[in-house]
Order: structure tokens, then C-alpha cells, then sequence
């Protein structure tokens, strides 16, 4: 199921079709919640966004167009490239779909980030000021996304001190999740993990491929160096 959305708000009505850079800023905004909150509502909301944009929004050739494929009919369908004051739809959807590949392991969010960069890593390279969020995308794309999962309740302490260490410093290729109960989690990153010796424990992973798991803050700060290392 894909959730849609509506452009505008006012006096208690919401209005008009949502585009692009609607569904990709929410989408991304939801993300982040969820890392900053854990309430897995956030995440699947998220999701469910991502996948209205590969359902409604994804050009055949790749990229994406402003308007959803139900949207109102225009003679042609827009296709915005460029950042302005804020960043292009496709350079925000390609940022919020490589996310949702880390935290899903779904390579269908990742295939079509990587057909929406592919033609404008080009043209970004000789004019960067106006393509700098694509230049982002294509940061996070090009490099391995670091994808912690740590097992524990958000609100216990040892939970707390695995997260200081996975928040800490400038990690922009990261996703974080937390679950006391992961067997029930929305998020199949937390899938299959499970607690050492009783305590909170984080899973650092790439591809879904995970290294030994810590109950310890400096055994994880290690992983993580090592990980930004190679």
C-alpha cells in the first residue's frame, strides 16, 4: 500500500494533488523522525510514501516527474532537475529512497535512486551550485551506508549509551533503528537480531551483512572507525 498526500492546508481543508517535492520532503522529514523518536508509525509512513513515488512518479527511463501518473492532466508532465531555493524533488526522493533501501534492504528503493542519478552526475559535476543536493545523493549513493540496529528499549540506559555512540560526530551515511521487540518491528532492519547475555545490543551492518554484535559502547565506537576506515 502507497500513502498519498495533498499539496495544501487551509481553514481545515486540504487541497490539491501532491507532487514530487511534497511526497520526497515528507518522506525524508519521516526518516529522520523515526531516528529522532523511534515510533515505528514514522517509518512506515515513510515507506509508504517511498513507494507512492516508484508507484506514481517514476519516469519508464528513469528520474521522475513533478506530478504523479493520476494527477490532473497536463499537456506534458514537468520534470524538474535543478535545486533552487530548496532541493529538486528527484534529488530529495533519490536521498529518501537510498534510506529506505538501508533500513528495508530492499534493492528496488536503491535501483531506482541509482536510474534517477545516473544522468545527472554529469551535468551536477560541472555546476555544482545548482545541482548541490543531487551531488548529495549521489554522495550517499557512492559510498556504504552504515546501518546500525540496536536491539533494547530507547528509554534504558545501556540502550542509551549504544545510541550516544551511533549519534555521535557527522555520520551522513547512516541509518539508525531501535526496538525492544524486533521479532514485531515495522522495520525489517531489526529482523532475526536479538539481545546479548540480556543486555542492549547494536548490530552494525552493510547490505544487511552484519558484523559481530557489542554490548559495548567502545567495542561499537571501534566498529564504526574501522567501518569509515575502509
Amino acid at each position: 500500500m502507497s500513502l498519498r498526500t495533498l499539496r495544501s492546508w487551509k481553514d481545515g481543508v486540504a487541497q490539491h494533488d501532491g507532487t514530487l517535492e511534497d511526497y520526497a520532503n515528507l518522506a525524508e522529514g519521516l526518516l529522520t523522525l523515526y531516528e529522532t523518536t523511534f515510533e515505528e508509525r514514522f517509518f512506515v509512513a515513510a515507506r509508504e510514501l517511498a513507494d507512492a513515488i516508484l508507484d506514481h512518479f517514476e519516469a519508464p527511463e528513469g528520474g521522475f516527474f513533478d506530478t504523479a501518473d493520476d494527477a490532473e492532466e497536463l499537456m506534458a508532465r514537468p520534470r524538474s532537475l535543478q535545486d533552487n531555493a530548496v532541493p529538486s524533488g528527484g534529488a530529495m526522493a533519490t536521498i529518501a529512497l537510498l534510506r529506505t533501501a538501508a533500513f528495508t534492504g530492499e534493492n528496488r528503493y536503491r535501483d531506482a535512486a541509482e536510474r534517477a542519478l545516473a544522468p545527472i552526475v554529469g551535468v551536477a559535476a560541472q555546476h555544482p551550485t545548482g545541482f548541490a543536493h543531487w551531488l548529495s545523493a549521489y554522495a550517499l549513493a557512492s559510498s556504504s551506508i552504515d546501518e546500525i540496529a540496536i536491539v533494547g528499549d530507547p528509554a534504558d540506559d545501556d540502550t542509551k549509551a549504544l545510541l550516544k555512540v551511533a549519534r555521535s560526530g557527522f555520520r551522513p551515511n547512516q541509518v539508525i533503528a531501535v526496538s525492544a521487540d524486533p521479532a514485531t518491528s515495522a522495520v525489517p532492519l531489526l529482523h532475526d537480531r536479538g539481545r546479548v547475555d540480556g543486555a542492549a545490543t547494536a548490530y552494525l551492518c552493510r547490505g544487511f551483512a552484519c558484523q559481530r554484535p557489542t554490548t559495548d559502547p567502545d567495542e561499537l565506537a571501534g566498529q564504526l572507525e574501522a567501518a569509515r576506515s575502509s
